[in-house]
This record gives C-alpha cells, sequence and structure tokens, in this order.
C-alpha cells in the first residue's frame, strides 16, 4: 500500500493534508491521532469509500475502487455492524461467500476464525444477542474470511475487554508473521506500541513517524529512574541517569518514556504551532 500528496476536504474543513505513507506486506502500521484528526476519513480512502480531492493511493498495486483488489483486501470500517437477524456462523459464511471462498475452505476459515477469537460456542446464536465486544470480534472474523492479503482496521478493539484485546493482537501477530500487511488505527497507546512496526501521528497531516524505538530517540534526551525501595519516578537528562542511579541503594528501573507520553507531548506541541 502507497500513499502520496492525499488532500480531503468537507467544505471548509480540512481533513487530511498532504500525506504520503506506505504499508509493506508483513507488518503493522498504526495511526494515531486525536478525535477529528483524519484518521477514519484518510483508512475510508485507502480502501476506497472516498476519493482524495489530491494525491494518489496505490492498494496491492492497483486503485482501490478496482474489484479485484477488494476480493484481495479485509476492512473493519469505525462505524460498522454485523447483520443482527442472522447467526454468528452465517455472518461469516455470508461475507465469505460475497468473497469468493467456498466449500470446505470457507467452512474450515470460518472454524478456525470463530475459535481462535473465543466466538465457537456462540457459532448458532444471532448477533443481536451478542455483547458489544463480541460483535466487534465477529466483524473481525468477517473481515478476514477470505485471507485478505492487506487488512484495514479502523478501532478494531474499541469496547473489548483486557482478555478479548489480548485475543485479537494474538491474531494480528499471527496474520503479521504470515505475511499479511496490517493498518491499524487506535487510541490504546500500548496496543500501538505492543503491535507496531511502524507508527504515524497524525493531526490532520503527518506530524511524526517512524518505529516506536525511533520516535522514542528522536522526541526524548530524558529518561525515567523509577525507584521502587521508595516509590519515586524521577525524570532526568541522560547524561545524569549515572550520577541518580549510583545513589540508590534498592532496586530500580531506567526507562524512556512511553510512547503515549511523548504522543500527548508532540500533538500539544503541534497544536500550539
Amino acid at each position: 500500500m502507497e500513499v502520496w500528496g492525499v488532500w480531503k476536504s468537507f467544505g471548509p474543513i480540512l481533513a487530511n493534508e498532504d500525506i504520503s505513507m506506505d504499508l509493506e506486506r508483513g507488518e503493522i502500521v498504526s495511526l494515531l491521532g486525536p478525535n477529528g484528526a483524519g484518521k477514519t476519513t484518510l483508512v475510508r480512502q485507502i480502501y476506497g469509500e472516498l476519493r482524495p480531492d489530491k494525491g494518489r493511493i496505490s492498494l496491492l498495486g492497483s486503485k482501490p475502487s478496482d474489484s479485484s483488489v477488494k476480493e484481495r483486501v479485509g476492512v473493519i470500517p469505525q462505524e460498522c455492524s454485523p447483520y443482527d437477524d442472522l447467526s454468528v456462523w452465517d455472518n461469516v459464511y455470508y461475507v465469505g461467500k460475497l468473497k469468493g471462498v467456498k466449500g470446505e475452505v470457507l467452512k474450515e476459515r470460518i472454524r478456525s476464525l470463530l475459535t481462535g477469537l473465543g466466538l465457537w460456542e456462540r457459532r448458532d446464536s444471532l448477533a443481536d444477542l451478542l455483547s458489544g465486544g463480541m460483535k466487534r470480534k465477529l466483524l473481525i472474523a468477517m473481515a478476514l474470511v477470505n485471507d485478505p492479503e492487506l487488512v484495514i482496521l479502523d478501532e478494531p478493539t474499541v469496547g473489548l475487554d483486557p482478555e478479548s484485546r489480548r485475543e485479537v493482537w494474538d491474531l494480528l501477530n499471527q496474520l503479521r508473521a504470515s505475511g499479511k500487511g496490517i493498518l491499524l488505527t487506535t487510541h490504546y497507546l500500548d496496543e500501538a506500541e505492543r503491535l507496531s512496526d511502524r507508527v504515524y501521528f497524525l493531526n490532520r497531516k503527518i506530524v511524526a513517524k517512524g518505529t516506536p524505538s525511533q520516535i522514542k530517540e528522536r522526541f526524548s534526551d530524558q529518561y525515567d529512574v523509577i525507584d521502587y525501595t521508595t516509590g519515586r519516578t524521577i525524570r532526568v537528562s541522560g547524561d545524569k541517569v549515572k550520577d541518580v542511579i549510583s545513589k540508590m541503594s534498592g532496586k530500580f528501573e531506567v526507562r524512556l518514556p512511553s510512547l503515549e507520553e511523548i504522543y500527548l507531548e508532540v500533538l500539544s506541541d503541534d497544536q500550539r504551532s
């Protein structure tokens, strides 16, 4: 997936400003930004629901609107729900049929997905009877039933409990290991830091990009020294770390600020500029 110089406006509101980014097979790339930052608008252009005002997008070597591309992509839009009057199994089954998956291949894929997402015991339940978190996991199964080469997930774990989030993380890691490219938007910074090969901070335009470690190195010149004996956390510059820890007698930890802390600082600086 490649995005070159994409702009998108809705009347006087500029949603995306000159955005360029890419996604390779076998990696997870996350879009991070506050509400109204243009993440969903960008994602909708990437999977072909919207067209850019300016710029160009290539999906698996073709335009996002090409029908051949749609069969090779799995998408969970932000505003989406399963068919309430169909069972869990039937929701996944009919999406699979629409995407050209047939016979025993389709049935086995449904079994595998529902089992991996903890939905197998509810396979005959109507989607309308599922909790919000289970509906979200069902949408993930529907997006993956065609074994897509590229997966686009707009806040896939919103509303999930911690155990369910871990199940989704495990599944995404398996997909990456199998060579899938995964584009993820999320408000959970711990999720982005744990899963992502690269991240883009988005606030209408790209304000920072790189691997989580590169972003930490670029935007942080200080370290947190955590003294577990006293419970204190001391923030010091890199050249002072040795002096501080030399005076400690108990257990301690030295770490860079988290991706979330850097994210909040970068977005705050961007909004002031």
